[in-house]
C-alpha cells in the first residue's frame, strides 16, 4: 500500500506539476500555435516563478480538448485519480481516448493512472501515443523514465529523463534521477 501511495504522489508531481491542473473548454491542445512560443520562453527563463508560470500555461493548453464532453470526462477522471478511485478514473480516461484519440493529454493521464496501478506495459503504450502526438511532453517522458527506473532499466531511464530535460530544462527531479542513475550504472561497471 505504501509503495502504491508513493507512486501515486510521485506520478502526480511529475506529470501534473506542483502548480495544479485546470481544465477549460476552448479550442486548444498539443497543436495550439501558442505552444511553440511558450516552449521557447521556457528554454530562455531562469528557474523560479516565471518558469513555473510558463509550465502551468503549457499544461493548461495541453489540458484543453476543445470538447465539453471530453473535458468533463477528463476532469472527472483526474478527480477520481486524485481520490484514488482507480476503476472510476480508468473508465473516464478510457472514454476520453476513445472519443478523442488525438488528445495527447488524455493518453498521458491514462498512462499516469496505469503507472500508479503498476500496469507498466499499458503505461508505456499510452506514453508512446502521447509522444507521437506531442513529442515535447516532458510529463510523459519523465513518466517513462520512472517506469524504466522502477524496472531497473537504468540506461533507458537516463535517456528518457534526458529527453524530458531537453523539452523542459526546469525539472529538478529528472536532473537528480540522471545523476543517481549515472552513478549506479558507473558503479556496476567497476
Amino acid at each position: 500500500m505504501l509503495s502504491r501511495m508513493r507512486k501515486w504522489l510521485t506520478a502526480l508531481v511529475v506529470v501534473f506539476g506542483l502548480w495544479g491542473l485546470t481544465v477549460a473548454s476552448s479550442e486548444a491542445r498539443q497543436e495550439d500555435p501558442r505552444l511553440d512560443a511558450l516552449f521557447d520562453r521556457l528554454h530562455s527563463v531562469e528557474e523560479g516563478t516565471e518558469a513555473k508560470l510558463v509550465m502551468t500555461m503549457i499544461w493548461q493548453i495541453w489540458s484543453e480538448s476543445g470538447s465539453p464532453t471530453v473535458d468533463l470526462l477528463f476532469s472527472r477522471g483526474i478527480q477520481a485519480m486524485n481520490r484514488q478511485e482507480f476503476d472510476t478514473a480508468l473508465a473516464m480516461l478510457n472514454s476520453v481516448v476513445e472519443i478523442d484519440p488525438e488528445f495527447s493529454e488524455g493518453w498521458n493521464a491514462r498512462a499516469t493512472l496505469h503507472y500508479i496501478m503498476g500496469n507498466y506495459e499499458h503505461s508505456i503504450r499510452d506514453i508512446d501515443r502521447t509522444l507521437s502526438l506531442e513529442p515535447r511532453h516532458w510529463g510523459a517522458l519523465s513518466g517513462l523514465g520512472m517506469i524504466y527506473q522502477d524496472t531497473e532499466r537504468e540506461e533507458e531511464a537516463i535517456e528518457a529523463y534526458r529527453r524530458a530535460l531537453a523539452a523542459n530544462p526546469h525539472l529538478p527531479g529528472a536532473k537528480s534521477a540522471i545523476e543517481f542513475l549515472t552513478q549506479k550504472v558507473k558503479g556496476r561497471e567497476l
